[in-house]
């Protein structure tokens, strides 16, 4: 039993304007621009939701990035399809008369048994001719046997709108051999070319049957490596989260410890100095507070409450926060500075060295946390550029 399929969402000209003109989609962007939804939009993670295992799997195949027209037809294989706005203003690249909407609303027979049979039949008889005539190329750009109206259909009559779009092609052509665009009699590859040039749909298999690529994916390898430096940058600032915030759940145990050590000392202390005064009878009201108690006492009291405290409120919690920032900053700025840091540099000796620094104060730290809080302050308050030009 199959699910219900989902009728494809109507976009938005505003929405449409924003992504047709762009070369490359990222899998993330096309998934919602086929539901409809803005990629900037902020509950765009909410539309992605139902989708997560279409999105994991299309990435886990490799697919990164394409073109919008690449998209449509993923959309089309995988059961969410664009809306015919989007094939409308996609499709026609180039002044190709018909072609955009008559595909745009008959894509779902391209993707037939029938069609595919049909085009397999055709390139195994013609993708290996020394030459095509221009009728011979409109008419296989059809999917139709040459000077026949053999077609995926069975017999189909000399009327209608796929008729009306052999007509518009070869009024085409026939304007860009006057032209010198193409001679008369070339070769199936520079047919191939020229029609994808002018916008018409080419499948992958004449693409390959004939050795030609589309001019679509020229940018696809380089594309591909920019997504893919994108998300190698984004897991690692991921993992130096993970490392920083495991070492920093570490040093808070440290430091909690710590304190409790501190606290209870304290404490100690306090029951001490209570002693020796009741002993001594030293209360005088200069070294008293309001409630009787000697002050040294109160002091002591009062530093057990802020070693024992939180935060008193939201604004003493974002003064830390920017505090915390900036001394990320600053350190990363004084080993780059003094050390010549480089995060990019996977055995940089430079964690060591302030590690030394700070046994030599009196506050030893590890190297490895040393290294974590560098990489992790380098990730959240660097751009990658950045390093690439100051270390190139």
């Amino acid at each position: 039993m199959k699910d219900a399929v989902m009728r494809p969402a109507k976009p938005t000209e505003h929405l449409m304007q924003a992504w047709i003109y762009q070369e490359f989609w990222t899998t993330r962007n096309a998934l919602l621009l086929a539901l409809g939804i803005s990629p900037d939009a902020g509950d765009a993670e909410e539309h992605l939701t139902p989708q997560k295992a279409l999105l994991d799997r299309t990435i886990r195949d490799g697919i990164r990035s394409g073109s919008p027209e690449d998209w449509l037809w993923w959309g089309e294989k995988n059961g969410v399809s664009f809306h015919s706005d989007w094939w409308i203003a996609i499709m026609p690249r180039g002044p190709i008369g018909f072609d955009g909407q008559h595909f745009a609303l008959q894509r779902e027979e391209m993707l037939s048994d029938a069609y595919l049979q049909q085009e397999r039949r055709l390139i195994t008889k013609w993708a290996r001719k020394p030459y095509w005539t221009p009728r011979e190329a409109i008419d296989l750009s059809l999917n139709f046997d040459p000077f026949t109206t053999d077609s995926w259909r069975g017999e189909e009559p000399e009327f209608g709108d796929t008729i009306r779009e052999r007509d518009d092609r070869l009024q085409m052509l026939e304007r860009a051999v006057e032209a010198g665009d193409i001679s008369e009699k070339a070769s199936p590859k520079d047919y191939v070319r020229w029609l994808d040039k002018c916008g018409y749909i080419i499948s992958k298999a004449w693409r390959r049957a004939v050795e030609a690529e589309s001019k679509n994916h020229e940018k696809v390898d380089v594309d591909k490596f920019t997504a893919l430096t994108g998300e190698n940058a984004q897991l690692r600032r991921e993992l130096a989260k993970q490392i920083a915030k495991g070492i920093e759940q570490e040093d808070m145990a440290q430091q909690l410890a710590a304190l409790g050590e501190e606290n209870e000392n304290l404490r100690k202390r306090v029951l001490e100095l209570t002693q020796e005064t009741q002993k001594l009878g030293q209360r005088t009201p200069k070294s008293k507070s309001e409630d009787g108690e000697p002050e040294v006492i109160t002091k002591l009291r009062k530093r057990i409450k802020l070693l024992s405290g939180k935060p008193a409120n939201h604004n003493e919690v974002s003064a830390i926060t920017r505090r915390v920032g900036l001394l990320e900053i600053a350190l990363l700025a004084a080993a780059v500075d003094g050390h010549s840091y480089n995060p990019r540099v996977g055995k940089s000796p430079v964690p060591k060295q302030i590690a030394d620094k700070t046994a030599e104060l009196g506050q030893p730290m590890a190297a490895i946390t040393v290294r974590a809080y560098l990489q992790e302050s380098s990730a959240a308050h660097v751009e990658p550029h950045v390093w690439t030009e100051m270390y190139p």
